[in-house]
């Protein structure tokens, strides 16, 4: 009802030259001499209605965004023009109560220009969105609109001072933070200059995408900056004559902000409630056949890419014993690379019919279980989850010639024609390659599958329907950015944008299969962040088997996105291929820093092909998570730092999950110091933990005590070659308190539950989730108490003093249980 109030007043072309106020959820707004304005107590928009420009302002009052304007096409806000006017309403939405400024901008012979500004109560950030009003007797095209264009941001600034950039570049998309003096980023980014102590700290990017994808930009002048923040895609959106386009394609722009970490992760939980995401998690372990069997040493088996090899991994995982620990997903992979294959039909007929002589001498599908549905239930029965696997939009040619009605422009035989338009790549144009330009696999770059096809979408809707019968729980979609992101258009949908039609591959899935679904996007090329909401983990690298200290990098600069609005993916892992190469640090660096900075682990070896102290050190970092948090790395804004080596995760205020990284690499091949300031800000890379505390560190891979420090103290460690080092930090407390356990990497947060002090009876109680036949090691510091006895609901407890006033607590059980636990003390 509101948007046609609005458009009402409009089209009678409503204006407001007196001033008007409202105090309604501390927002104020109104007009003045020609100045529109919308306040709340910590920032401030003003409009120019003589001339079309803008300011952005913070609480004292200072301009950031000075003489700043909008665009839509060619036209800005700051054309001559027919008329400019405003109107303000109420918004009460999933991200809060506020006020939306909407100015409309007329042109005379042209399509108008709508322009919002919402504020929210108490909030220091922006939220922009844009429409066009077609009032003119011809279809119109829209391709790009700038919310914010702007010459000069934090003019007569130093903005040379402890400058860093981070972009938000996403998929297989290189991110850094750099002091690179000019940025181009998918998505996101967020500027960081001036006094370390109090630094001016700016992020922008896209909440919200559903026809467009999102960019900004940004260029470092010696007393400014250039910014844009703005959409754009290679069709556009047809607006018919006479109609009013208001997309919901929102961004996001906050310069009041206290550190960079807090600043981004307010960002990316504004994108979470704007885009509507409701993550589903990878806890558990995933298996990929295809890695699995191409690195396959057993000389009697063979390669098990396969139905039947997908039944016999579970059974695999179950005798392995990693099950007590964690569930398995067993992921098929039924690729083949012929003219003729599974690709478009998505059937068991055809998944039945054709293989991959890497992975599979067999059809995919091989007796017994020739259906989806039968080895899927054979999975499911065994405790496991089915996953599959499919090559997005790529051609099969019997399928092609069946139905060419469903090709894009009609067309089975359309090639891409002139350069491939990728707007804003990415400022690191070396990750592209002719060889990602056309479908690799064959010389004819031809176009494929049309996502918007009423037919092939019914076609669509009975393949999922059908995955969804059989069990299937998870879709692997790879090659997307070369076989669906139809960049020349050719859709039957006439209004459909070229991401409208991308993200309709992954909203068929989703509308077929569940909510619930697990879809992962292998999107290695385009940096995009357009499928939020619909897919649930996004690689980050090409094809691989092992781990870098970029890869780390990667993910680890995206925590705040990473199980928030997307679980980043660094493909498969094989316990085998670690560096230094057969080390138990190189190990247990792989399984501990997948951990920290991705939202997924993907095995790529046979459980039957471990040895037990490779399922041990596995064991111990599942199951993953599922708190929308991810660890910082407190030091990537650090002068000269390329890969951060230091990661901190918040659990409370009073407990920290430190990690130090020792990468390894060709120029990193020794024992190596790391630090980190315990009291310092965030801002100069410290914990900015409490100075007048003091906390306990121990050391979990290492089973080690390693000290109790002063909240001012700087903890260091020398790792060595390769090593990772998952520390738990505890505010000491005037009670007894554990400190750490043996079971996860997170020493506590996962397996532990309850834990309590009670004064009175002098007991420190808890519940401990126990694996059968697995010792529950948990270090408890007495703090001043003597321990008497424990006690435990199930099974046995045994206690130790393992010295510097720390005892050992020794759970054991026989079966997987829950066990209360108790611990008397005395002074």
């Amino acid at each position: 009802m509101m948007k046609k109030i609005l458009l009402a007043l409009f089209l009678v072309g409503f204006t407001m030259s007196s001033s008007v106020t409202s105090a309604q959820n501390k927002i104020t707004f109104g007009e003045n001499n020609r100045i529109v304005f919308l306040k709340n107590e910590r920032v401030r928009v003003d409009f120019n209605l003589n001339d079309g420009y803008f300011h952005l302002s913070n609480a004292r009052g200072e301009k950031i965004f000075e003489d700043a304007y909008f665009q839509a096409n060619g036209l800005q806000s700051k054309d001559t023009c027919r008329a400019r006017t405003w109107t303000v309403s109420d918004v009460r939405d999933q991200t809060g109560a506020g006020k939306t400024l909407t100015v409309k901008i007329a042109f005379a012979g042209y399509a108008d220009i709508l322009w919002s500004v919402t504020l929210y109560e108490n909030e220091s950030y922006f939220i922009f969105d844009m429409g066009i009003v077609n009032d003119q007797p011809k279809p119109y095209r829209l391709m790009s609109f700038y919310p914010v264009a702007c010459g000069k941001v934090y003019a007569g600034k130093d903005t040379k001072e402890n400058y860093r950039v981070l972009d938000g570049n996403g998929g297989g998309s290189p991110t850094w933070v750099t002091n690179n003096d000019r940025l181009q980023s998918f998505n996101n980014l967020l500027i960081k200059f001036g006094p370390l102590s109090q630094p001016n700290i700016l992020v922008a990017g896209g909440v919200s995408y559903h026809e467009f994808e999102k960019f900004v930009s940004v260029t470092r002048r010696e007393k400014n900056f250039r910014f844009q923040l703005y959409a754009e895609d290679p069709v556009g959106r047809l607006i018919d004559a006479g109609q009013t386009y208001k997309p919901n394609e929102k961004f996001y722009l906050n310069f009041d902000n206290r550190n960079p970490f807090e600043a981004m992760e307010q960002y990316a939980f504004v994108l979470r409630k704007e885009q509507d995401i409701n993550l589903n998690y990878y806890d558990f372990i995933s298996e990929c056949l295809w890695y699995a069997a191409f690195y396959n040493i057993d000389a009697g088996r063979e390669k098990f890419n396969n139905s039947k090899g997908a039944v016999e991994e579970m059974d695999n995982a179950v005798k392995s014993g990693i099950t007590n620990y964690t569930k398995v997903a067993v992921r098929l992979v039924p690729d083949a690379y012929t003219e003729d294959n599974q690709q478009g039909w998505w059937d068991d007929k055809h998944w039945g019919m054709h293989n991959e002589p890497q992975s599979t001498d067999l059809p995919h599908y091989t007796e017994p279980y020739l259906t989806t549905e039968s080895w899927c239930k054979a999975v499911i029965e065994k405790g496991g989850i089915p996953f599959t696997y499919m090559q997005t939009g790529r051609r099969s040619e019997d399928f092609v010639k069946l139905h060419p009605d469903w090709m894009l422009f009609n067309d089975p035989y359309k090639p891409y024609t002139g350069n491939k338009r990728m707007t804003m790549e990415t400022s690191y144009p070396s990750i592209f390659s002719e060889s990602y330009a056309g479908h690799w696999w064959t010389d004819r770059k031809l176009w494929g599958y049309d996502f918007t096809d009423t037919a092939f979408v019914r076609h669509m809707q009975q393949v999922y329907a059908h995955l969804k019968k059989a069990g299937i729980k998870g879709i692997f979609y790879d090659y997307p950015e070369n076989t669906g992101w139809a960049y020349e258009g050719g859709f039957d949908d006439p209004y459909a944008t070229t991401a409208y039609a991308y993200r309709q591959i992954f909203k068929l899935a989703v509308d077929g299969i569940g909510k619930d679904v697990l879809l992962q996007e292998r999107n290695v090329v385009r940096g995009s962040d357009v499928t939020l909401g619909l897919v649930s983990s996004q690689r980050v690298w090409g094809d691989t088997d092992k781990i870098t200290p970029e890869m780390v990098s990667r993910c680890g600069l995206r925590w705040y996105k990473n199980r928030v609005v997307i679980n980043y993916d660094m493909d498969a892992k094989d316990p085998e291929d670690v560096l230094p190469e057969g080390s138990v640090d190189g190990l247990r660096s792989l399984f501990t820093m997948s951990y920290v900075t991705s939202g997924r682990f993907l095995l790529a070896r046979s459980f039957a092909q471990m040895s037990k102290e490779q399922l041990y050190d596995l064991s111990r970092t599942f199951p993953y998570h599922t708190t929308a948090k991810s660890a910082r790395p407190v030091d990537a804004f650090d002068e000269d730092v390329i890969f951060p080596r230091v990661y901190d995760f918040e659990v409370n205020p009073d407990w920290h999950q430190l990690t130090f990284y020792n990468y390894y690499d060709s120029e990193h091949t020794a024992p190596t110091a790391i630090d980190v300031a315990l009291g310092k800000s965030l801002n100069e890379g410290g914990l900015e933990l409490d100075a007048d505390r003091q906390y306990y560190v121990y050391d979990f891979w290492n089973d080690a005590f390693v000290g109790l420090f002063d909240g001012t103290d700087r903890l260091t460690q020398t790792l060595r070659t390769g090593e990772s080092r998952m520390m738990s930090v505890h505010a000491k407390k005037n009670h007894p308190q554990f400190i750490s356990t043996d079971r996860h990497i997170m020493q506590g947060m996962l397996e532990l539950e309850d834990v309590k002090w009670n004064e009175k009876d002098k007991t420190l109680s808890g519940v401990a989730a126990v694996v059968k036949n697995d010792p529950f090691e948990i270090v408890i510091a007495g703090n001043g108490y003597k321990t008497i006895s424990a006690r435990t609901a199930r099974g046995k407890a045994e206690i130790k003093d393992i010295g510097n006033g720390l005892i050992k607590l020794t759970l054991k059980n026989t079966e997987n249980q829950k066990i209360k636990w108790t611990v008397k003390f005395t002074r």
